[in-house]
């Protein structure tokens, strides 16, 4: 697979395989190559949005030349705004196993049985491709509890009508059975009690339900990558998983060449700005609170510069009661939270302060175009403007779709070298950006998106700006750095070592040990935690 800076072999085995290179490196055009020449074995591309599946279409169409694209079989793009093909598709859901190259939403592949998407002829798609992180995580299916009143039934018997005991339960000291049909075709017959299912589609839903409850009883069903990778090749595309996933995870398909060729400038500039207050915010409020980034973007726009600035959606007003009564001592005013868009009024804010309308642009973390967009391709600065906070549970989902161990902090960099991707970096010309972020954002954050950055392009790129953040060290390091320090006296060149962050060997009797740092009794065994600790800063002590 050639993307633009870089290149790695194309998987074939079954299971899931995470190529990460570079956003902007083409990775579209990989996925349309691999699904036209592969498409005798079975394609499933899914797509993050309804309009990426349809780029992704023509682009497929253009590989296969437009005469042999519309073959019937070939391909198909399962679209729901597309009510002829969704109609067809509810009526006849087992006919996707004959279409080559099927394009779904990763919505879809969540909501619908994935046996329907997988098959292929009388087996199985050799291939899926996953263009982005599934970041979308819809319930994969309810078993409501009236369905499951419907399918279970609560006596003092251990079988009864077909069904068999699954779970013991104690009433008032009393054994209860709780039953459940083990033959889908009672199941069905207890369920629809007559009725007719709409279409196929929601009788192949309910069989799926039916088989799922008969071999698991009514745990969750979770459609998860991780789940079904190992019965066909998985091949996850993202410029950014090799932030989730760890370095060492063997699913990371190794690249040859670099991802990014600019130089990046980081620079932090002061921000009063707090997502919440308690004032009734206006022009006027925003103004004294973000005087540097005023200064910062309208400067920007004046030299010419193109400037993305990313900030919240909304600014939440609150407005407390009034404590001044009226004549008839009824409380004024109101009690609640107020939110408006915050984008706009920030936006009506630059220009009033004389910056260039069209050389900026203001834009909201989560609206898609702080990572899914080629809008900014152009753009050469981003302004982060405060904190950014998004849902604990959402590396928790992750974690579950993909079987990774992926820390907050670990997605946090993933969305921001997104974002800074959003600009001509992208191009892989060379052009050099610049990045600015509010003093409220993480630096330690910041420092390591920059190091990733530094660590991902070509070795000629000049990459700064942000000094490397202190370490936090634990409590109980404290009195070990003073016995480093005291070590300083017995041989200047541990200090030097320390400071250039390089190795260095000495070797120490007992008794000028103890000298410099004493301890309750004076033999070897008592410095082996010290020694230990040592060694975390490349010092490799020895007593002789």
């Amino acid at each position: 697979m050639e993307f633009l800076t870089c290149s790695c072999p194309l998987p074939s085995s079954n299971g899931l395989h995470v190529v990460s290179s570079s956003c902007g490196s083409g990775k579209s055009t990989i996925i349309s190559q691999i699904a036209a020449k592969k498409k005798d074995s079975g394609v499933l591309v899914v797509e993050q949005t309804i309009d990426s599946a349809k780029e992704v279409e023509q682009k497929i169409k253009n590989e296969l030349g437009m005469s042999a694209a519309f073959i019937p079989g070939t391909i198909l793009n399962l679209n729901c705004q597309d009510s002829e093909v969704m109609a067809k598709y509810r009526d006849h859901p087992e006919d996707l196993a004959r279409v080559k190259i099927l394009i779904i939403t990763a919505a879809r592949m969540m909501i619908d049985p994935i046996d329907l998407f997988l098959r292929f002829g009388l087996g199985l798609r050799k291939y899926v491709l996953v263009d982005e992180m599934i970041n979308f995580y819809p319930e994969s299916y309810s078993i409501s509890k009236g369905l499951q009143d419907t399918l279970t039934y609560i006596s003092k018997s251990k079988t009864s009508n077909g069904r068999v005991a699954v779970k013991t339960i104690d009433i008032s000291g009393v054994k209860y059975y709780r039953h459940i049909y083990k033959d889908t075709g009672l199941m069905k017959a207890a369920y629809w009690n007559g009725k007719k299912p709409k279409h196929r589609l929601d009788e192949l839903k309910m069989e799926y339900i039916f088989n799922h409850v008969n071999s698991y009883g009514f745990s969750p069903k979770l459609q998860r990558i991780q789940d079904f990778c190992g019965r066909t090749c998985v091949i996850l595309f993202d410029g950014t998983a090799d932030c989730i996933f760890s370095p060492t995870d063997s699913r990371l398909v190794p690249l040859s060449g670099f991802k990014y060729s600019s130089d990046i400038t980081f620079t932090q500039f002061h921000s009063s700005l707090k997502r919440k207050n308690n004032e009734g915010w206006a022009e006027g409020d925003v103004k004294k609170s973000t005087g540097e980034f005023l200064n910062l973007v309208k400067d920007l726009t004046l030299t010419g510069h193109k400037v993305l600035v990313v900030c919240w959606k909304t600014l939440d007003v609150f407005r407390p009661k009034n404590k001044n009564n009226d004549a008839d001592g009824i409380e004024l005013g109101e009690v609640g939270k107020k939110s408006y868009s915050f984008p706009e009024l920030l936006k009506n804010v630059l220009v009033s302060e004389g910056a260039v309308s069209d050389k900026f642009q203001v834009i909201y973390r989560g609206s898609g175009q702080d990572r899914g967009s080629n809008q900014y391709r152009d753009y050469d600065s981003v302004v982060f403007l405060g904190e950014w906070r998004i849902p604990d549970d959402i590396t928790r989902d992750i974690n579950n779709q993909f079987g990774c161990k992926c820390e907050f902090q670990d997605y946090l960099k993933s969305l921001l070298i997104q974002t800074i991707c959003r600009l001509r970096i992208r191009q892989h010309k060379g052009d050099s950006i610049s990045v600015h972020l509010s003093s409220d954002i993480s630096y330690n954050l910041m420092w390591s998106v920059q190091e990733y950055f530094r660590s991902n392009s070509n070795p000629k790129c000049n990459i700064s700006g942000l000094k490397k953040p202190c370490e936090k060290r634990p409590k109980a390091e404290k009195g070990w750095i003073f016995d480093l320090i005291s070590l300083y006296g017995y041989d200047g060149k541990i200090r030097n070592a320390i400071d250039t962050d390089s190795n260095y060997s000495l070797n120490i009797t007992l008794d000028e040990l103890y000298s410099y740092v004493p301890v309750d009794k004076k033999c070897k065994d008592r410095y082996r935690r010290f020694i230990d600790y040592l060694k975390t800063r490349k010092i490799y002590l020895t007593i002789s």
